[in-house]
């Protein structure tokens, strides 16, 4: 059932002077609310494009272009719904939206319109969430997977181990209920092979949160090293412009310098950052802080060193800081000469001179592989933080279910509440079930106005 609510309006279009500024009204009886603002020659039809003249309080024309009215439910937000075409004037758009409020359209809050729409089933949380991704995309591939997940790609993938799960319930709930009857019966063997083929496609999806998340937001890639082994000379290769200010004094770089860039589809944050070293500087201590700081949030670590001389203390405390995280050794200056120590102690380091340009192609490939972006599917879904976060929930429930149930050490009284559980929570990914905080952190990220 299509539930109406209050009218609410918003500037659908980024804000600045351009070509075209669009409003968008959705709500209860917003065709009363605007008519008295709206001049259009002729019957008023749903769906159609008409040329208008857009008044103000003194019936004076205030700009003109094009109206298109949604009737409930065949619109974006299966409400009432009007979309404005003006001229891009901040002024008139404003002004515009001035003159509604008046009339009793509140402003809309982030994502109100896509969340009118889930509440309304014109879409579930999944689609919901993969309109913000679409918006928000920075390369092709992200709007690619953006879209699948638009089109119920991923709630087609949950719909299934939901049916299963609520089939195994329905059979064990039947046998509490009518035990005494002849009524059909599964086997723990038949629930045990079901229960496996759940588990496992919900283990296959939660394995994608990590790519997931990368084709999403980025890879957080940090350059760190003491000071002139060719951090920045490095951060300019990889970005195929001079972006770094290169010097032969140590301690050039004082804070960190920050490019995106794409290797294959995936956006990456990549972060030049200033020497490590030990120094009594107040201006380079913050800079070496700060490196710090970029080492512990980064996703991969790029460690470099001057392959042409031995390692010294320096190289060795940076070294420290990084061979926990994911990370490279980059070992650069191979132009310079190798020394055989270094090669020796970091055998698995790729050799390369950012100032020639050798060996920075094998990098890009290394870098690819250490966040196992090699080796994707195109058209594989991808989950996201949220949705592995309460799949791996509902592999916390399945799995020891499905130790118990292999040893029969189970009453069907708790197996039915297990199996609830295990399918509330794929319930809460596609919005079966959902709670007004979550509703808000979901869309509170959203653009307003979409």
């Amino acid at each position: 059932m299509i539930k109406l609510r209050e009218p609410i309006i918003a500037i659908a279009t980024p804000y600045g002077e351009s070509a075209i500024g669009m409003l968008r009204i959705s709500g209860s009886g917003i065709l009363e609310k605007v008519k008295r603002y709206v001049s259009i020659k002729g019957e008023l039809k749903p769906r159609y494009a008409h040329f208008f003249r857009l008044l103000d309080e003194d019936g004076k024309v205030l700009d003109e272009g094009i109206f298109i009215y949604y009737k409930a439910p065949a619109s974006y937000t299966g409400e009432d719904m009007i979309e404005m075409c003006l001229h891009g004037n901040p002024l008139i758009l404003k002004r515009a939206i001035e003159i509604f409020l008046r009339e009793g359209i509140r402003l809309a809050e982030p994502g109100e319109f896509t969340k009118r729409a889930f509440l309304n089933g014109k879409m579930d949380i999944t689609q919901a969430e993969a309109v913000a991704d679409l918006i928000s995309a920075k390369t092709d591939l992200a709007r690619q997977v953006a879209l699948r997940q638009l089109s119920g790609e991923l709630s087609n993938y949950i719909a299934p181990l939901r049916e299963k799960l609520l089939d195994l319930l329905a059979y064990v709930e039947a046998d509490i209920e009518f035990s005494e009857q002849d009524i059909p019966t599964i086997t723990n063997k038949e629930m045990l092979s079901i229960l496996e083929n759940i588990r496992e496609n919900i283990e296959g999806l939660v394995s994608t949160v990590k790519m997931g998340e990368y084709i999403r937001r980025g890879i957080n890639l940090a350059i760190v090293g003491k000071p002139n082994v060719g951090k920045s000379s490095l951060f300019n290769a990889l970005l195929g412009k001079n972006r770094a200010i290169v010097t032969d004094i140590p301690g050039t770089t004082r804070d960190f310098l920050q490019e995106q860039m794409h290797m294959e589809g995936i956006p990456i944050n990549l972060v030049d950052t200033a020497g490590i070293r030990e120094t009594h500087d107040h201006v380079e201590k913050i800079g070496i802080q700060k490196s710090i700081e970029n080492i512990e949030s980064a996703d991969l670590v790029l460690f470099v060193v001057d392959c042409s001389k031995p390692l010294e203390k320096d190289d060795w405390d940076v070294y420290n800081l990084v061979k926990k995280k994911d990370h490279i050794k980059v070992l650069n200056k191979m132009d310079l000469g190798r020394d055989p120590s270094v090669i020796k102690i970091f055998s698995d380091g790729i050799c390369v001179s950012a100032k020639t340009g050798e060996g920075i192609e094998r990098l890009r490939k290394v870098m690819l592989e250490k966040v196992g972006v090699f080796g994707y599917d195109s058209m594989k879904v991808y989950v996201s933080t949220r949705h592995a976060d309460l799949l791996t929930k509902s592999l916390k429930v399945i799995r020891p279910l499905i130790n118990k149930l292999g040893r029969e050490e189970i009453s069907t009284e708790i197996l039915a509440l297990e199996l609830r559980e295990a399918l509330n929570y794929l319930d809460e990914i596609v919005g079966a079930i959902t709670t007004e905080d979550m509703l808000n952190a979901i869309f509170s990220r959203f653009c307003i106005g979409k």
